[in-house]
């Protein structure tokens, strides 16, 4: 079965679950299987309508639906925003691809673009194109295991990445996926990333890292997918112009990542209520702020109660909403 393919059938194996959910008064894990679905099948089913946020799977047995008429216009907003993130990068890409392949065959490089092709030289070619900064610097973050340890074990790296000593008006922008949240530490990483003057925010997904500089000069940095090769140093001005136009274009449209209250703005709510709120809206699942803040998952699911009622909200979707308008996050 070709990838296309093996992607219809997970999207209709996904479709087919979500409506037999919808139909049942109490959905359960166990329904499912007696429907036919093997356990695999569920499971799989489930982690798609999670990433989605359309459901919480994190119990044994019971499933939470969250009501379609807010989770369905939402994923279709973020598939909108992944399919505009696209469009906006055909010309670049397209002039990036042609470049490559200009000059005499064979050859790895132009004068304005050179192909990186081992790790050691792309993080050459991250603090190389940092140097040049002086008003602006953006950078996404594709999800990979290299990337999870720098974020969580050498956040300097990524401070340091976006540091100038001769512009301290520098901007400096990073886009993590959502799912960096999963790995343990990652949300108080962020947070002192924020803390250090960086706006940090979140998207569903990003297909490759990006470090856009002062619309002369980019990393496009494909080491997620394997040790290196294909990446690029871009110092041509109309390729790095349209890489930080798309860099600019998804910052905007992704989420900030949310503020921790603190002191006296959630009344009768604890400072712990308060991490949990801010990762409720940044879209964590209980078992992943139970990893995050150290804690077990049924203190999450009491607690999460608690803010829902102190908010006066009847689902989880709901109570971010509500936090963002009264400014808690």
């Amino acid at each position: 079965m070709s990838v296309p393919d093996v992607r219809l059938a997970i999207d209709e194996l996904t479709t087919r679950v979500y409506l037999l959910l919808l139909r049942q008064p109490a959905p359960r894990r166990s329904a499912l299987l007696r429907e036919g679905l093997t356990e695999d099948e569920v499971t799989a089913a489930l982690a798609n309508l999670e990433a989605r946020h359309m459901v919480n799977a994190t119990r044994r047995d019971v499933i939470e639906v969250y009501p379609p008429d807010t989770t369905l216009p939402a994923w279709a907003a973020d598939l909108e925003r992944q399919a505009r993130t696209t469009r906006s990068a055909v010309e670049g890409l397209t002039h990036m691809y042609n470049e490559a392949r200009s000059g005499v065959a064979g050859a790895s490089t132009s004068r304005d673009v050179a192909i990186l092709d081992t790790l050691e030289e792309v993080e050459t070619a991250y603090f190389r194109a940092a140097r040049r900064a002086e008003s602006r610097c953006v950078r996404l973050i594709a999800r990979s295991a290299r990337m999870d340890e720098m974020v969580i074990h050498h956040p300097d790296a990524i401070v340091l990445a976006h540091s100038s000593v001769t512009s301290p008006t520098l901007e400096r922008q990073v886009v993590f996926e959502q799912s960096i949240l999963e790995v343990e530490g990652a949300f108080s990483a962020l947070e002192a990333m924020r803390a250090d003057g960086i706006d940090v925010r979140l998207t569903p997904h990003l297909a490759f890292s990006v470090l856009a500089v002062d619309r002369n000069t980019a990393v496009i940095d494909i080491t997620h997918l394997d040790s290196g090769g294909g990446s690029l140093y871009v110092q041509q001005r109309q390729l790095a112009g349209a890489l930080m136009d798309m860099c600019l274009g998804l910052f905007a449209l992704s989420t900030p990542l949310p503020r921790t209250p603190r002191g006296r703005a959630l009344a009768r709510l604890t400072d712990r209520d308060g991490q949990i709120l801010a990762l409720l809206a940044a879209g964590a699942s209980d078992l992943t702020m139970a990893r995050q803040l150290g804690i077990s998952q049924r203190t999450v699911e009491r607690r999460v109660r608690t803010i829902m009622v102190e908010l006066g909200a009847t689902t989880r979707f709901q109570a971010g909403a509500i936090a963002g308008r009264r400014g808690l996050i």
